[in-house]
């Protein structure tokens, strides 16, 4: 068994920074989810608690393309002889691979290219592997960012993997030891989740595995009972495989089977003590993964096959390479039910990973009922429930060794978050995790000398701000040093009305931005206000603040405020003005994409068919899962097209025998069903 790093060379786009601006959290905390009546009264408890969008103190991922080079990508390997998992520290650590060596066959989804698409919290996504999605309700906040990895050893003498990481937004640390011994068959993931303060903090946390989807894979899980979603219309209910209501005709546990994306949710009882779930390919290839109780919930997203759902697997990898399945394990019936981790807990669970052979005419028996219970006893055959819980408890053991060799170092931000404890309250982070203040950079500078010095250093309006920060603690640093005068800057009352309106103190927020007015006008607290007035659906006052802000910096410091900026214009009905804006605007902004597609509109409006043309030929690369904007504005296009050759009017039966007549390019067409 053996630890070590390595290099990936793989065809990808890079990722080009971040989007400066603070994306506040949504004044709602929960969503709403409709359900169809036949949810129990205790699967409503909590369906949709503190899932609502929620971004800061992280920065929006939101700068890339579809022009790909070859990259290198760095990679941690861990290995015995029976399997080889290669690790992206620099994707979060991402379990990129998982690799059979005794038929050098892939566990997983193993993705040909690195491709970011517009799935995360954040923005940037890519598909393939195993993701730790941690905090927040979506793909997690550091799925495309550097975390720390470091070798240990145990007491056997065998290395083991840890990769960790402090999670900013619930301010709780999070660990993930992988082991893998020699003569295991199964990679052993020890994951615990630390809230060591003395609040509690909705918590989330899905493990996302994607496996190849073919059309004879079949999935399987601990029970039959589940939750459904039906995406058509944004409803859950209670289901029973092997036939859903959504699509009662088919059978649900084959993926291919259905024409349009799914979601459904295994609901274990709590007498299952070690929850598992598999897919079955045609051959009899069993893929699995068993956990303890703690991870007790089980999930399947499929993409459905469909145009839509096919194309999005092209999108995200290579045409005809990118077919794949998730099945997924998480702490709460479905992932739009929120929970509470206690404060002063450490929550931690093991799960296992492993692949088999079975008799592939019982797995592929008509009877469901009757293939799950073989499935569920050869699972159990080939990792034993008792097994699951003496791996577990052995390796708890490590989870407070302190990391030998650092193999990656992350973000500084745990860093931070040492040095404050540790002058503020006299205490450090969790046992076992260790970050070293060689981490810390530019982004901890300034709250680095708030907490050293007392006061947050100034800087120019034209600078982009180093980073945000919504912590309480930092906020009542900065407060503190806001009470003697000398410490007063424009960029320290920027800070605090950030911080204030993340927490729900608008006013105060406010307040604050209009102190940083009074001492340096500055577009970021222009656009901050404007974005309080839209809180008040004062869309007119907002669109006056904007304005301020591309008056006073000259235009704007960054692309993402013309974004903002033209798609209000448009939303407070100045769509002239919106276009002639957007015409002035400097020809690096006029090309992004974001931008093109928010006034795309406008050109069908102003005939600038050349406009459209070159849009509906490009590789778009940042539309949201189930985007049909570009699709809807296709059969517009066409619309309008057939009014001038006939010269008649625009109206919805041209547009829908539009449709009809002329289907949107496949390159085009991301929608969901």
């Amino acid at each position: 068994m053996a630890v070590y790093q390595s290099e990936l060379l793989i065809e990808g786009a890079e990722l080009n920074g971040e989007n400066p601006l603070p994306i506040f959290r949504n004044k709602m905390r929960d969503q709403v989810i409709k359900e169809d009546g036949s949810l129990t009264e205790k699967q409503k408890e909590k369906l949709g608690y503190e899932t609502n969008t929620r971004v800061l103190p992280y920065r929006m991922q939101d700068r890339y393309t579809r022009e790909k080079s070859m990259m290198k990508l760095k990679t941690i390997i861990l290995e015995n002889n029976i399997l080889e998992a290669v690790f992206l520290p620099d994707y979060g650590g991402r379990l990129y691979s998982l690799k059979d060596k005794r038929t050098n066959r892939e566990l997983l989804f193993r993705n040909p290219v690195m491709q970011p698409a517009n799935f995360a919290i954040r923005n940037a996504w890519f598909s393939g592997g195993i993701e730790w999605n941690i905090g927040q309700f979506g793909h997690t906040f550091s799925t495309c960012s550097p975390l720390h990895a470091a070798k240990l050893v145990d007491d056997e003498g065998h290395e083991f993997l840890r990769i960790y990481d402090y999670e900013r937004c619930k301010n709780v640390f999070w660990q993930i030891d992988f082991h893998l011994p020699p003569d295991s068959e199964h990679l052993c993931a020890y994951v615990r989740i630390t809230n060591d303060n003395a609040n509690s903090v909705p918590m989330y946390w899905w493990t996302n595995i994607a496996v190849e989807e073919t059309k004879e894979v079949r999935v399987f899980s601990s029970t039959e009972k589940v939750i459904y979603m039906d995406n058509r219309v944004g409803v859950i209910g209670n289901g029973q495989l092997p036939h859903l209501p959504v699509s009662p005709d088919i059978d649900a546990s084959y993926t291919m089977r259905f024409p349009y994306s799914c979601d459904y949710f295994f609901q274990n009882p709590e007498e299952v003590k070690a929850p598992w779930e598999a897919v079955v390919y045609g051959d009899g290839r069993l893929v699995y993964d068993r956990s303890t109780a703690k991870l007790r919930y089980h999930k399947v997203f499929c993409w459905g096959n469909h145009v839509g759902g096919r194309r999005w697997c092209d999108f995200l990898a290579k045409p005809g390479e990118g077919d794949y399945l998730e099945i997924q394990a998480g702490l709460a019936p479905t992932q739009m039910h929120g929970l509470d981790q206690p404060a002063e807990t450490a929550w931690d669970f093991t799960q296992l990973f492993g692949v088999a052979n079975v008799d592939a005419n019982k797995a592929h028996e008509e009877n469901w009922l009757a293939a799950r219970e073989y499935i569920d006893n050869e699972v159990d055959r080939l990792l034993p429930e008792d097994q699951v819980y003496s791996i577990h408890e052995k390796l708890k053991n490590y989870a407070d060794r302190e990391p030998g060799q650092v193999l990656h170092t992350g973000l500084g931000w745990g860093a931070l978050e040492r040095r404050r404890r540790e002058k503020n309250e006299g205490r450090s982070t969790p046992a076992g995790l260790r970050f070293e203040d060689e981490s810390l950079s530019a982004e901890q500078s300034i709250w680095l000398e708030l907490l050293e010095k007392g006061r947050l250093p100034d800087s120019r309006i034209e600078e982009i701000p180093a980073s945000w920060m919504v912590q309480d603690e930092w906020r009542d640093l900065l407060q503190e040093s806001l009470s003697e005068q000398g410490n007063e800057s424009w960029a320290a009352y920027m800070h605090l009305g950030v911080m204030l309106f993340e927490q729900g103190a608008e006013e105060e927020a406010v307040e604050a931005w209009r102190r940083s007015l009074q001492i340096r006008p500055s577009a970021w607290v222009y656009r901050n206000l404007a974005e309080a007035l839209l809180r008040k659906e004062d869309k007119e006052g907002a669109l006056s603040f904007m304005k301020w802000a591309h008056d006073v910096s000259n235009g704007f410091p960054d692309v993402a405020f013309a974004d903002e900026y033209v798609k209000l214009l448009i939303e407070c009905g100045k769509r002239s003005e919106a276009w002639d804006v957007y015409r002035a605007m400097p020809v690096s902004v006029q090309e992004n994409q974001r931008v093109q597609i928010i006034v795309a509109p406008l050109a069908l409006e102003n005939g600038d068919f050349e406009f459209l043309e070159r849009l509906f030929a490009a590789d778009v690369a940042t539309l949201r899962e189930g985007e049909k904007s570009i699709v809807e504005l296709w059969y517009k296009y066409q619309a309008r097209k057939m009014a001038l050759k006939d010269n008649v009017e625009m109206t919805d039966e041209l547009i829908a025998q539009a449709a009809a007549l002329y289907p949107p390019p496949a390159h085009i067409d991301f929608r969901m069903n």
